[in-house]
């Protein structure tokens, strides 16, 4: 189970000061700057899912950590994910990949390997609405964390920003900066552990997806954007 909490910008040293002061720093990847190019289909279809609220959603992605260092032959690893929706529950699924670097630090939305990617997805027993094409590249920090009492994986993602936007599908010019940030709990539980009592003035529980909120910043007028 995922439950997400939005934050504002302002309040991101204060919180990660409070985590830093009362839960452990994940040991493998405590800090770490993340690029994630999204996909969807030419209509975007599964933007459309989010915005109209549906039961059964999912996203389509392919991460890896910016400035991850190449191997011998100058790939870099990164993972083809497929994260689903059904009401509360999540699931995730994905491919473990290794990429060369100068395909992942170009111009990626635009590159015949990136493009191809989604010819993947039936290891992953994924059924799309329609074709998949890279709509969006998304960055953003990630602070991770672990409650020693409940086992609960702590994520505070800050400085969300789209960096990139294939103007064949969707409007708007980037970059765009988002104003909030997203804290996310994983684990067995549905309430939130009681590390976390005493941050409710600072969190908003909320059903926040980066990709959507990336497009809708590109793609609303500033006055209807939510």
């Amino acid at each position: 189970r995922e439950t997400k909490y939005l934050f504002v910008e302002a309040e991101r040293e204060a919180l990660i000061a409070w985590l830093r002061s009362r839960l452990l720093p994940d040991r493998r990847f405590p800090i770490g700057r993340i690029v994630t190019i999204y996909y969807d289909t030419p209509t975007l279809d599964l933007y459309y899912e989010k915005r109209n609220g549906d039961y059964i959603k999912a996203k389509v992605r392919l991460r890896w950590y910016d400035g991850a260092a190449s191997d011998d032959s100058g790939e870099i690893p990164c993972f083809l994910e497929v994260k689903g929706k059904y009401g509360s529950l999540r699931d995730k699924t994905r491919l473990e990949l290794r990429l060369p670097s100068e395909v992942l630090r170009g111009d990626p939305l635009h590159n015949r390997t990136i493009v191809e990617l989604p010819a993947r997805l039936s290891d992953l027993s994924f059924r799309s609405p329609g074709p998949l094409v890279p709509v969006v590249e998304i960055r953003y920090d990630r602070y991770r964390f672990v409650d020693p009492a409940s086992g609960t994986r702590v994520a505070l993602d800050t400085a969300i920003r789209c960096t990139r936007a294939h103007g064949q599908y969707i409007a708007g010019i980037p970059p765009v900066r988002l104003h909030d940030g997203v804290l996310e709990l994983k684990g067995d539980r549905w309430d939130a552990p009681r590390a976390f009592e005493g941050l409710g003035s600072r969190l908003t529980r909320d059903t926040f997806s980066k990709y959507a909120r990336c497009c809708d910043a590109l793609t609303q007028p500033l006055a209807k954007r939510t």
